[in-house]
C-alpha cells in the first residue's frame, strides 16, 4: 500500500474493509445490488485537517461493523457499504470521541458525513448531527438526478404501491397518456417504453414491452432511487429514466409484522357516464365497483448471529371489480399469492453472499353476462366463467467480495420468467359498428383475441471497483437473453374467426366498395414465436472518476453495447454491435467546502429493439381480410347477430386482401444496414445547501433523439424498383413491413422472383423519402427538498419544459398503441406528412409538492400532490389524395395510408393540421392525502392509516378522440365525436392500511 494512502485497515467483527484512498470526494455510488459509499472530512477545532482519525459505523441490527482511518488530508472513504442505519463514532488519542446514532444509508447516494474534533479538556465538544450542518446534502462526486426513498419514508405519504407511484413523484416525469401502457411513466420526453427497473441488481422491467416492471410485493422493498438523468455507465439499454431498489433483509433481532390493506367499493365515486354524440354510452360507469383487499405477514431473524440472515413475505390479495361496456356485463374476482424470500450470508470479513426469490402470479375468473346499457339491466351468462392468469417469478445470487484494501468485486446471476394466458368463457368474436365516427359494440363477446405468451431473461453481471490514488474506477460486463413463445388468434369458431368491423367505403376503398357505402371487414391476423426466438444482450462498461483538482472532479466513462434479435429458427434479424454510449460529467465546488456545486454533463443512451418485435415482425404473422356486403339489419340500421356470434352478412366484395403471409426471413423483414436507436443527453446545473437541512437545485436538460428504429411498409417503394429491376413480384402479399432507420436506406435479400436465387434490393433515402425520427426535449427543473423543519419534510419541483418533433419514440398515445417499436408512425411517407410538432408528453408546465408533517409524536400527515397543463392535441383525418406525399410521382403516391383511416395530419376538409396546434388538453390537478396514527402496543409498534386519493375528485381529460373527420354518404364529414374523452382522471378512493410489528 503506498505511504500516500493513509487509509488502514481493520478486522473487527465482520466485513469490516477500509479501501485504501486519498480519492475522498469524488468516487460515486458505483453500481452495486444493495450497498453504499460513505466519505468526508474530518477537521479539528481550528478547522485544520485530522489525519488518522478512526470512523467506525456499526450496524445498528447486523453487527456489521466498518471501520476506517482518515488520510493525511483528513480524509475517508467506505465503499459497499449495505443500506441501512448505523451508528458512527469518530476518535483519536489526544481528541474526544463523538458519537452520533441512527445514520441512514441509502442506496446509489453517497452519505457525505464531515465531522469535527475537539482536544480533550476543551470545553466546546460538539457532536455530528445528522439533521445539522455535518450531513452535506451536495454530493460532490456525481451530478445524476433523481431521488430516493425509504419505505418508511413513502409509508408516512399517500404514495400507492408500485414503482410508477414513486417515480412520478421525481421531477421531469409524466403520467402515460395511453391507458394500455401499463401505468409506465415518461421520463424527460421519452415514451413510457424507454425505461428499466432494477431489484438489488436483477432487471425486472416488464420483458415483453418494457412497459413498467413486475408487480412486486412491496412491503419487501427497503428503499427505492429514481434516476432521471445524467446516468452512469453501470446503466443502459433505457434512453428515459432508471428505478433502482433494494430489498429488506434479516438482521440479529427477530422482527414479525402483519399488515392489512383495505380499500371498500362503498368508498369508491363514481365518475358519470360518457356518451358519443348519438346518444350511444362510450365509457359506461353505471355498474362500476371495485374492491381490494390485502394481506402481508413478514418474519425476519438471523439463522446465525452476525453471520447468516433470512427475511420472508406472504402477501395474498383479493380484487373484485364490475363493469359494464355497451352490450357485456363482466365480473372478475382475481387472486394474488406472492411471497418473497430473502437471505444473506457473511460467509467472512471479506466474503458476502445473497439469495432472492420471488413469486407474483395471478390467477382470475371472470364471467360476462349479456347486458342493456340503455336499461342498466343484466341478462344470461355468456358461456361459462373464464380463468385467466398472468406474472411469474425470479430468482438471483450475488456475490460482494474485497479481494484488496482498493479492489472489491460484486456479481449477481439470475433469471426473471413472465406468462400471461386468458382463456375464453365463450366463442363469440367481436364484432363493432364504427359507422359515422360512433363505436358501437354489438357482440355479445367476452374475448375478442386468444393470447398464450411465455417470457424468460436469464442474466449475469459482474462489476469491479478499484481505487487509486486520484481516480476510482469501475468496470464491468452485463449480460442478458430472452427467450420468447408467444401465440395469438382471434376468437370465434370456423367461418366465425376473427375481429368484425362495419364500415362505410371512402374513395377507392381498400374493400372494394362504392364511396358511401356500407360493408363489413373480417380481419384476422395469427401470430406465432417460439422458443429459439431470443433477445440477446451484451455490454461493457468502465468509468473513472478523476479528482482532478480541490474543487473538480470530472467522471468519464464508456459502455458499449450489443444487441440482437432472432427470428423463431435462431437466425438474428437485429444485428447490432459495439454501439459507443460515452459519458462525461464535471462537478465543481464552488464554495471549497461542499456547499454548493455547479455541474455539466453528456451522454449518450442506446435503446435496444425490444422483444415485442421479435413477435410483430419476427414471428411469423399472417394476416388477411375480407369483405362483405351487408345483409339482415336490426331496427337501428345494425347487422344481426348470427348464431355462431358473427354478423349477418351478404356477398363477398372482393377476394380476399393478403396483407402478410407470415415470412421471417431475416432479409425481408429488416434492413440490413440497421443501426441502433439512440438518445443523447446534456445538462447543466447548480446545487446548494440552504437552511442547513435543505437543498435547492437548478437543471437545464437537453435531450434529442439522435436516431430512431421503426416499421415502415416499403411495398409502395419496392414495387417500383422490382420492375425497375426487372424482378417480378411472385410473393404473394400485398405489404412489406421492414424494421429500419427512417431516414436512411434500406437493405433488402429475398427470392423476390422464386426463381431460386436471393435478389439484393437497396432503397436509397431519397427513393424512400423518410425524414429520421426526431424528437427534442429542452427543460427548465428547479427543485427544493428536505427537512423545513425536524418535523416537516417537503420534495418540491417546478418543471418548464417543451417536447417536440415527430415522433413519440417506442410507443404511441395517438391510438393508443403499446406496441414498441411496431406503431403506426412511418408505416407509409403519407402517414408523416405534417406530423412534427409538440409531442403528446408535452407538459408545459408541472408543479409537485411531496412530504409530511409530524403533527404530534403519534400522528403523521401526509401530502402527494401535482399540477400540469395538459397534453397537446391533434386532428387526425384521411390523407387527401394527390398532395404531398400522395402527390403523383412521389415514392408514396400510392396513398395507401388512407386505407389507416383517420390517421394523418389533416382535417375534415382536407387541409394540414400539423400535430399538436389543436389546442391543449385541460390542466390536470392531483392531491392525495394521508393520516397516519402510531403507538406502542404489547411491545410493539401500531399503526393505522387511512388515505385518500384524488381528493378533490377531479376528472380532467387525459386523452380524447382525436379523430376529426369521419366517412358519411358523401365522403368526409365532421366527426361528431371529436374531442369527447376516452380517458380521465381515475375517481376519488380510500384505503385503510392497519399494521403491527415487533
Amino acid at each position: 500500500m503506498s505511504g500516500r494512502n493513509a487509509i488502514k485497515r481493520f478486522t473487527p467483527s465482520l466485513a469490516a474493509i477500509a479501501v485504501g484512498s486519498v480519492l475522498m470526494l469524488s468516487a460515486p455510488a458505483a453500481y452495486s445490488a444493495d450497498t453504499s459509499i460513505v466519505k468526508g472530512n474530518i477537521v479539528g477545532q481550528q478547522g485544520e485537517t485530522v489525519a488518522n482519525a478512526v470512523i467506525t459505523l456499526k450496524h445498528k441490527t447486523k453487527g456489521l461493523t466498518y471501520t476506517v482511518e482518515t488520510n493525511d488530508k483528513g480524509a475517508y472513504f467506505l465503499r459497499n457499504v449495505p443500506v441501512g442505519d448505523y451508528d458512527v463514532s469518530i476518535a483519536k488519542d489526544g481528541f474526544e470521541t463523538t458519537q452520533e446514532n441512527g445514520v441512514r444509508v441509502s442506496i446509489g447516494q453517497p452519505v457525505i458525513l464531515d465531522g469535527q474534533l475537539f482536544a480533550v479538556g476543551s470545553n466546546d465538544v460538539e457532536r455530528i448531527s445528522v439533521t445539522g450542518s455535518m450531513i452535506r446534502r451536495v454530493d460532490m462526486a456525481s451530478s445524476t438526478s433523481g431521488v430516493t426513498f425509504s419505505q418508511d419514508e413513502l409509508n408516512t405519504m399517500p404514495v400507492d404501491s408500485g414503482f410508477e407511484n414513486i417515480a412520478l413523484l421525481a421531477p421531469g416525469t409524466a403520467v402515460p397518456g395511453g391507458s394500455n401502457f401499463n401505468g409506465a411513466t415518461s421520463f424527460g420526453g421519452s415514451s413510457s417504453a424507454e425505461n428499466a427497473y432494477y431489484l438489488n441488481g436483477l432487471n425486472i422491467t416488464n420483458i415483453r414491452t418494457g412497459l413498467g416492471s413486475l408487480r412486486l410485493p412491496w412491503e419487501a422493498i427497503a428503499q427505492t432511487q429514481v434516476k432521471t438523468g445524467a446516468i452512469s455507465p453501470e446503466f443502459g439499454s433505457a434512453i428515459g429514466g432508471i428505478v433502482n431498489a433494494v430489498s429488506k433483509s434479516g438482521d440479529n433481532e427477530f422482527h414479525f409484522g402483519v399488515e392489512g390493506r383495505y380499500d371498500p367499493a362503498s368508498m369508491r365515486s363514481s365518475h358519470d357516464s360518457i356518451y358519443q354524440a348519438d346518444g350511444t354510452i362510450d365509457t359506461n360507469t353505471q355498474r362500476n365497483s371495485d374492491d381490494f383487499k390485502q394481506l402481508k405477514i413478514w418474519a425476519s431473524g438471523a439463522i446465525i448471529e452476525d453471520k447468516l440472515f433470512y427475511y420472508g413475505l406472504y402477501e395474498p390479495s383479493q380484487h373484485d371489480q364490475n363493469w359494464a361496456e355497451q352490450t357485456v356485463y363482466h365480473e372478475r374476482e382475481r387472486e394474488s399469492n406472492r411471497w418473497f424470500a430473502k437471505l444473506d450470508w457473511f460467509a467472512t470479513e471479506n466474503h458476502s453472499f445473497g439469495f432472492m426469490a420471488m413469486n407474483n402470479k395471478r390467477t382470475w375468473e371472470t364471467s360476462s353476462y349479456a347486458y342493456d346499457w340503455e336499461t342498466n339491466e343484466v341478462g344470461e351468462q355468456q358461456g361459462v366463467a373464464a380463468p385467466g392468469e398472468d406474472g411469474g417469478s425470479l430468482y438471483s445470487f450475488n456475490y460482494t467480495g474485497y479481494l484488496t484494501d482498493d479492489f472489491s468485486v460484486s456479481a449477481v446471476v439470475g433469471r426473471v420468467e413472465e406468462d400471461v394466458e386468458n382463456r375464453v368463457a365463450s366463442s363469440n368474436p367481436g364484432v363493432w359498428d364504427e359507422r359515422n365516427g360512433s363505436f358501437v359494440t354489438l357482440s355479445q363477446h367476452t374475448n375478442s383475441t386468444v393470447v398464450e405468451q411465455h417470457y424468460v431473461r436469464d442474466q449475469a453481471r459482474i462489476d469491479f471497483n478499484w481505487d487509486l490514488e486520484d481516480h476510482s474506477i469501475s468496470f464491468g460486463v452485463d449480460y442478458s437473453s430472452v427467450s420468447v413463445d408467444y401465440s395469438e388468434d382471434q376468437n370465434g369458431l370456423g367461418e366465425a374467426r376473427g375481429w368484425w368491423t362495419i364500415a362505410t367505403a371512402g374513395a377507392d376503398d381498400i374493400s372494394g366498395a362504392p364511396e358511401g357505402s356500407d360493408y363489413i371487414e373480417r380481419r384476422r391476423r395469427s401470430t406465432f414465436a417460439s422458443n429459439d426466438s431470443e433477445v440477446n444482450s451484451l455490454s461493457f462498461y468502465v468509468n473513472d472518476s478523476w479528482q482532478a483538482t480541490d474543487n473538480l472532479v470530472i467522471n468519464a466513462g464508456v459502455r458499449i453495447n450489443n444487441y440482437e434479435n432472432t427470428v423463431s429458427d435462431g437466425r438474428p434479424f437485429v444485428d447490432l454491435s459495439n454501439q459507443i454510449a460515452p459519458r462525461l460529467q464535471a462537478i465543481y465546488d464552488l464554495a471549497g467546502d461542499g456547499s454548493s456545486k455547479i455541474y455539466v454533463t453528456y451522454g449518450r443512451y442506446f435503446q435496444p429493439v425490444s422483444v415485442n418485435m421479435n413477435i410483430k415482425q419476427g414471428g411469423s404473422q399472417r394476416e388477411v381480410f375480407d369483405y362483405f356486403e351487408l345483409d339482415q339489419v336490426d331496427a337501428n340500421g345494425h347487422p344481426v347477430i348470427t348464431a355462431d356470434g358473427s354478423p349477418s352478412r351478404g356477398a363477398a366484395i372482393r377476394d380476399t386482401w393478403v396483407r402478410q403471409q407470415g415470412i421471417t426471413e431475416p432479409g425481408l423483414i429488416a434492413s440490413s444496414s440497421l443501426e441502433s436507436m439512440f438518445s443523447d443527453e446534456f445538462t447543466l446545473g447548480y446545487q446548494q445547501e440552504v437552511f442547513d437541512t435543505m437543498s435547492a437545485g437548478a437543471r437545464v436538460i437537453w435531450r434529442d433523439l439522435g436516431r430512431g428504429i421503426e416499421d415502415t411498409d416499403v411495398e409502395p417503394v419496392l414495387s417500383k424498383k422490382l420492375a425497375e429491376m426487372g424482378i417480378e413480384d411472385n410473393v404473394g402479399q400485398s405489404s412489406y413491413y421492414v424494421l429500419h432507420n427512417p431516414g436512411n436506406a434500406v437493405n433488402l435479400s429475398y427470392d423476390f422472383d422464386g426463381d431460386g436465387k436471393v435478389d439484393n434490393v437497396n432503397l436509397s433515402a431519397e427513393e424512400l423519402a423518410l425524414d429520421s425520427m426526431q424528437r427534442h426535449y429542452l427543460a427548465l427543473e428547479l427543485t427544493l427538498d428536505g427537512n423545513v423543519t425536524e418535523d416537516f419534510r417537503i420534495n418540491s419541483s417546478y418543471t418548464l419544459s417543451r417536447n417536440w418533433g415527430n415522433t413519440e419514440g417506442l410507443v404511441k398515445t395517438d391510438n393508443n398503441q403499446a406496441d414498441p417499436g411496431w406503431t403506426t408512425s412511418y408505416d407509409y411517407g403519407d402517414l408523416m406528412d405534417h406530423g412534427y410538432g409538440d409531442l403528446p408528453n408535452d407538459h408545459t408546465h408541472v408543479f409537485k409538492l411531496n412530504g409530511s408533517y409530524n403533527i404530534t409524536d403519534e400522528w403523521i400527515f401526509g401530502f402527494v400532490t401535482s399540477v400540469s397543463s395538459g397534453r397537446p392535441q391533434s386532428y387526425f383525418s384521411v390523407h387527401p389524395s394527390g398532395v404531398d406525399s400522395c402527390a403523383e410521382g412521389s415514392p408514396w403516391d400510392a396513398c395507401i395510408s388512407r386505407y389507416y383511416g383517420q390517421a394523418s395530419h389533416y382535417d375534415e376538409n382536407g387541409d394540414p393540421a400539423p400535430r399538436g396546434e389543436a389546442g391543449n388538453l385541460p390542466w390536470v390537478a392531483k392531491v392525495d392525502l394521508s393520516l397516519m396514527y402510531m403507538t406502542e402496543l404489547f411491545d410493539g409498534n401500531f399503526s393505522v392509516k387511512g388515505t385518500v386519493y384524488n381528493v378533490l375528485n377531479s376528472d380532467s381529460a387525459t386523452n380524447i378522440n382525436e379523430e376529426r373527420a369521419a366517412y358519411g354518404d358523401d365522403g368526409l364529414v365532421l366527426n361528431p365525436n371529436y374531442g369527447m374523452t376516452t380517458e380521465r382522471q381515475e375517481e376519488r378512493y380510500f384505503s385503510l392500511v392497519a399494521r403491527y410489528e415487533f
